[in-house]
Formats: structure tokens, sequence, C-alpha cells
């Protein structure tokens, strides 16, 4: 297992108390290569591929620019271990039709308010009004625009701002495959 996916576990389990954690900041490029950038929620860590999982929309903006340009960064701060990772990732995004037993896989681990938002219409279309957004379809099927992204990690930058001087350090997969580490100059 890589350095950097130790401490990544350990940043989690540390700070599995702090809602916060959950969530990491994911850029993108948009097709006019304005970079894009948005919080999301993190699901879990795929081992095998080392990729962040994340579950989207298919009309969203996000993957439309990981479809156009799969390279992205994610930032992702833990405040309770004063932790950071920038991550560079290859995106990848899956559907019903691709992978069937993913996406009824991460379905059934949603909430009914998560999977609300997958009925409330295109998203970043306008709204009628300001009135609530309801939903009275059946919610025990994942739509077909539901999906999941995994984020292949394919360097990391870590940086610990505890202690003086802080410690930082690079992750990177070298032409073999393998993970290389360098402590850097924070």
């Amino acid at each position: 297992m890589p350095g950097w996916n130790q401490r990544l576990t350990k940043s989690l389990h540390q700070s599995k108390s702090q809602p916060e954690s959950r969530y990491f900041q994911l850029a993108t490029l948009t097709d006019d290569l304005v970079p894009a950038n948005r919080t999301v929620v993190f699901r879990y860590l795929e081992e095998a591929s080392y990729s962040l999982v994340v579950v989207s929309d298919t009309r969203s903006a996000k993957w439309q620019e990981l479809a156009l340009q799969p390279n992205a960064s994610v930032c992702w701060y833990f405040s309770k271990t004063r932790e950071q990772y920038r991550f560079v990732v290859k995106g990848e995004g899956f559907t019903v039709d691709s992978d069937p037993a993913l996406i009824h896989k991460q379905w059934s681990k949603l909430s009914d308010a998560g999977r609300k938002q997958y009925f409330w219409g295109q998203p970043a279309n306008p709204r009628a009004s300001d009135a609530p957004l309801r939903v009275t379809s059946d919610m025990s099927e994942a739509p077909e625009h539901f999906c999941v992204l995994k984020l292949k990690i394919q360097s990391v930058d870590y940086l610990s701002l505890q202690g003086n001087p802080q410690y930082r350090e690079k992750h990177w997969l070298d032409g073999n495959g393998d993970w290389v580490s360098q402590p850097i100059i924070p």
C-alpha cells in the first residue's frame, strides 16, 4: 500500500466524526479551457485502482467536462488533522449501460433525500418558481442519468500543517506502475 494511501486512510479515520471530511473539491476544465471547481461527496476509495469514487448525473457539467478531458484535480483538506491532499486524477464515468451492478449498488446506498435530487430535473436549468422541488416518481430504481465517477489517482501532493516546519511529500507512479515518494520543502 502506498504511503499516501496509509496517510489518507488514517486522516479519514481520525476525521470520521466531522461531516466536512466527506467532501472534497473537484476541478475540471470546461470545453473553452476554463477551470470549473465544485464540492463533491466522497463515497469510498477503490483500493484496487486507487480511485476516489463519487456519484453524479450524466446531465451535469462535471460529467460532460470529464468526458472531454478526463484529467482533473482534487483538493481535500482535513481540518481536524490539518492535512491537505492534492490529487491529479483521471476520471472515468460509469452508467447503468456500462456497469449495472456498480450503479445498482451505489443507488441502493443513497438516502431518499439523496435519490430525490436525481428527479428534480436537468441540473443548472432555471427553476420555474421558489416552490419546493417535489418528487412523485418511483425512486426504487436509478434513473438512466445516475452515474458513478471513478477518479483514478495519478499523483499526490500531501501537506501536513502540524508542526514547524510543516511536512510535505509528493507521490507519483513511475513507468512500471509503482508508487514513488519524495519529501519536499513545504
